[in-house]
């Protein structure tokens, strides 16, 4: 009897490692589903769920008609099962043109989690999928992120981030490209400083704010055309410059969260 006991127990494990080892990556596409809402989708997905690939989307919202915008090439991803068996998530995701080196993500089950260095670039379009003001602004060009390694703790995190807006372009003018921005931090959170700064272009945008505890967001910045901007495309850029804030003279006023 204890032969055959220890027979179907190892005919139990044997089940379960091969169960584990071939869980379709539709399983981690579910999760990332649940966890975002519906706003991140992996499509298409293929391979398992430590080892796949699939097509990043962004979904602008949940009624029928929201906009869904799709990452170009595939994501891939390799998760370590056996550090998920002491619930520590070891994740690493790779993508041939969105991801400069590979992102290396570790989470505890305390909640404090580690991002890698990377710089994350992606064509600005994509964004429309985050819903308002991207939806309406519909802008192209490229959008990069930068860190270092960001710790990540319950409430807080710490890490150099900034991010920039290159060949920004948007629907609303026929001004292209309008500029090259760049949003900087003071690399902690709560308590973060941001600072808007136009490196070149005829569309200036400025300003500065903080992200308090809670994710609170207050910001107050300028859009104005560069005073030695061609006349031509002045008048160009007045009806996007109505649009971002309550107009002073041939500027608006950027105000969030005040």
């Amino acid at each position: 009897m204890l032969r055959w006991i220890g027979y179907g127990l190892v005919a139990l494990v044997a089940i379960v490692a091969t169960v584990g080892a071939l869980a379709p990556a539709q399983w981690l596409a579910a999760a990332v589903a649940g966890a975002t809402h519906g706003r991140v989708e992996l499509a298409e997905t293929k391979g398992t769920l430590w080892n796949g690939e699939a097509t990043l989307v962004l979904v602008s919202g949940a009624a029928p008609g929201a906009v869904r915008a799709s990452l170009p090439e595939r994501l891939s991803w390799r998760l370590s099962p056996w550090q998920l068996l002491t619930g520590t998530i070891d994740l690493t995701l790779q993508h041939p043109s969105a991801l400069s080196q590979p992102l290396a993500i570790r989470a505890w089950p305390n909640g404090r989690a580690t991002l890698g260095a990377t710089t994350v670039r992606l064509p600005a379009p994509l964004l429309v999928g985050l819903g308002a003001p991207w939806n309406t602004v519909r802008p192209g060009g490229v959008v990069t992120l930068s860190w270092d390694r960001l710790q990540i703790e319950p409430g807080r995190w710490q890490g150099n981030f900034s991010a920039e807006w290159q060949y920004a372009s948007s629907a609303l003018t026929p001004v292209s490209p309008m500029g090259h921005y760049r949003l900087q931090t003071n690399g902690v959170f709560p308590g973060t400083q941001l600072n808007l700064l136009t490196l070149s272009g005829p569309l200036e945008l400025t300003g500065s704010g903080t992200i308090a505890e809670g994710g609170r967001l207050r910001f107050q910045g300028m859009a104005r055309a560069v005073p030695n901007a061609d006349p031509g495309v002045k008048t160009q850029l007045t009806g996007l410059i109505s649009l971002l804030g309550r107009r002073d003279g041939d500027s608006a006023i950027l105000n969030i969260g005040s």
